[in-house]
């Protein structure tokens, strides 16, 4: 199952490139003007990205600093255990053991716990983002009178020119409609 969701991107590619060359009338050729986009890079240094980015590193590094703090206290534990552990009977060694493996199984649910709160974070701060930037590269399209306009790292595309590459006007465009929608 998983083999055939990855020919679907190189798929969808081929059939919109063969629909568009092959979108042609008797007598007249259609006029076809594609660009490439590189969301990641637009992400990332658009005034609305760089924000994004920098909440969710506030959060992560909040969460590791908690998961941090947690090691410690279990690292701790650990030591104790290890040190004083030659002095406890078999009953209380056996007890501080089943305390230690229950602290690391609550460490990993931390740990697990902390990464679906990242995901649902970089989720839910993305998604206006996106959102917006689709709006921004349509307008873009229209305007500029593409036919096509494609995101650089999807797969199945192996070269882009760098003369269709519109990347620096997406992030220039999304960063003016920022600055406009605050005043």
């Amino acid at each position: 199952m998983k083999g055939r969701l990855n020919l679907i991107p190189p798929l969808l590619i081929f059939l919109c490139t063969t629909v568009l060359c092959c979108n042609v009338t008797a007598g007249e050729t259609a006029q076809t003007k594609m660009a490439v986009i590189n969301m990641q890079k637009v992400i990332r240094k658009s005034i609305a990205g760089q924000k994004a980015m920098e909440n969710l590193e506030k959060k992560l590094t909040k969460l590791q600093g908690e998961i941090r703090v947690k090691q410690d206290e279990i690292n701790a534990f650990k030591e104790e255990i290890e040190k004083k552990g030659p002095l406890m009977n078999e009953v209380a060694k056996a007890e501080k053991e089943r305390e230690y493996k229950k602290a690391l199984r609550d460490l990993q649910d931390k740990k697990e716990d902390a990464q679906f709160e990242m995901r649902q974070a970089e989720t839910k701060s993305m998604e206006p983002l996106l959102h917006d930037l689709e709006k921004v590269v349509s307008v873009i399209g229209k305007k500029g009178g593409y036919t096509l306009i494609l995101d650089k790292n999807m797969p199945g595309i192996y070269f882009i020119d760098s003369d269709i590459d519109i990347t620096e006007e997406v992030i220039k465009a999304y960063d003016n409609q920022i600055k406009s929608d605050k005043e």
